[in-house]
Formats: structure tokens, C-alpha cells, sequence
């Protein structure tokens, strides 16, 4: 009586699992569009399909391997997600696979995502990176003398103010613009080393974040730079905010610290 309980009450919920999931196949379904099974056929050869779901105007695909795949409805990829393994050679233009090698040589591509000649990228070290391949920009929306614009998600162009692209070319010298974007009043720039910046409408800095390497020498006011030297000399800063009556720093372990806009300690944030 028990085992018939148990039987039914499985169907029930299987039935529930299936009738809540009904976009979601199984390998021998073999609904994927021709274009899709050809594409993995040919970069992913010694993976299985373990499932995939048609979700909106997209499919989702998961491979053995840890592998996530999108493709639209017609068949065409428009990410690859190798997670900690290298996204295959072939899917990556040679483009975006030429300058990751000589800016990047460390590093490879786990991640890939396409939106027409808009690319994003993934690093195996979390650094992203945007291309827009339409205008022959190399990963660096314009690079980082006279003329660095970016796209701002809808592709439209940015123009950095002058006074913020002379500060890159002065303490950045030799990275190039990844990404800019114009977003409530302020300019968000991201480079190509990974490093984050943040201009007001006259192109004045108001964050840098080196996430984990020291702040050029000449950003950081003497005196925190001092202080920071006697009390914590075993450390360094990664990153500096300059709010309205106070600098903010962190460092690499990462202890934030508050100064007054003359560079006096004020208290442990």
C-alpha cells in the first residue's frame, strides 16, 4: 500500500514538474535549431547536451563541462559561458582574439556575448571588456588621446571632457579607454586594465579604482599618501573617492579610511 502511495504520488509530482517546466527539453527532443546543433557539433565535439530551454526568443543551452550556451530562435550564437575553461578558437574574431593576446597576454576569454558588432568579453581574471567591431575600435571605444568615446549600452557616442581625458593621458598613459558612459550626471570609464574612473560634467575625477593595484603616483593628496606610508606600511591604496568635504580611501587590505579635504585623518570608515 505504501509503495502504491509512493508511486502516485511521484506521478503527481512529475507531472506538476513538467506541466511548470514546459519550455524546458531534453536531449532526445532534438528541437534545436539546425544552426545551433552545428555550432556545437563543431566547437564542442566531446560535449553532451544536458538540457536546454526555449525561453522568450531565445534558446539556453547547457553542455557537460560546465558550459552555457545562448542561441536565437534562427540558430545563431549570441553568448558563450566556458565559465573557467577558454571559450573555443574560432568563436572569438580574430579582432578581440588579437588584442586580448598582446594586452592580455596572461589571461584568456572564458566569456563571449554578441549584440550585432557589440561584443562583451570576460577574462579569466573577471576583467571585462567592450567591443564595438563596427568601428574598427580594437577593445578601446576610441582610445585615450583627442577622440575617446565609448558606447553607453544603446551604442551612442560619449565624449569625455577634455579635462578628464587629459588626466588619463597623464596618470594612464599607456592603457586605452574600454568603456564610457554618461550616467546621472557623471562619466563612468572603465579601461582596459580594469581599472574604474568617474568624472563630473567638467571632466574633474571624483573616484578611481584601481580594484588591485596602487594609485598612480600624484592622484592621492600628500598628506594621505604620508599618512597612509606611516600607519600602514605594509599596505597601499587601491582606491580614492573625492566627495564634497571629504576623500575616501581604501587599501589593499581592503580598510577604508576618511580624510578631510586637507588630507587630515579623520576616522576608519
Amino acid at each position: 500500500m505504501k509503495k502504491q502511495i509512493s508511486l502516485v504520488l511521484l506521478a503527481v509530482l512529475t507531472v506538476g514538474l513538467f506541466a511548470s517546466c514546459n519550455k524546458i527539453f531534453f536531449p532526445e527532443a532534438d528541437e534545436l535549431p539546425a544552426g545551433a546543433q552545428q555550432f556545437i557539433n563543431q566547437y564542442f565535439p566531446n560535449s553532451n547536451i544536458l538540457y536546454f530551454e526555449k525561453d522568450g526568443a531565445s534558446y539556453d543551452v547547457k553542455l557537460s563541462g560546465n558550459v552555457d550556451l545562448e542561441f536565437s530562435l534562427n540558430g545563431d550564437w549570441t553568448e558563450v559561458d566556458c565559465n573557467t575553461t577558454e571559450v573555443p578558437a574560432g568563436i572569438v574574431p580574430a579582432e578581440i582574439a588579437e588584442y586580448v593576446s598582446t594586452n592580455h597576454p596572461n589571461n584568456f576569454i572564458v566569456k563571449i556575448s554578441r549584440n550585432g558588432q557589440h561584443y562583451e568579453i570576460e577574462l579569466n581574471n573577471d576583467l571585462d571588456l567592450e567591443f564595438n567591431l563596427g568601428n574598427n575600435n580594437g577593445g578601446n571605444n576610441g582610445g585615450n588621446n583627442g577622440g575617446n568615446n565609448g558606447g553607453n549600452n544603446g551604442g551612442t557616442q560619449v565624449n569625455l571632457p577634455e579635462a578628464a581625458q587629459l588626466f588619463i593621458s597623464q596618470y594612464f598613459a599607456n592603457v586605452t579607454i574600454a568603456h564610457v558612459e554618461l550616467d546621472d550626471f557623471k562619466y563612468e570609464v572603465r579601461l582596459s586594465n580594469g581599472v574604474e574612473l568617474e568624472f563630473d560634467m567638467n571632466g574633474n575625477w571624483r573616484e578611481v579604482d584601481c580594484n588591485t593595484f596602487a594609485i598612480p603616483a600624484g592622484i592621492v593628496p600628500q598628506n594621505i599618501v604620508d599618512f597612509v606610508t606611516t600607519s600602514y606600511p605594509a599596505n597601499f591604496i587601491v582606491k580614492i573617492s573625492k566627495e564634497y568635504q571629504k576623500y575616501e580611501i581604501e587599501l589593499n587590505n581592503h580598510l577604508d579610511l576618511v580624510f578631510d579635504l586637507n588630507g587630515n585623518f579623520l576616522y576608519i570608515d
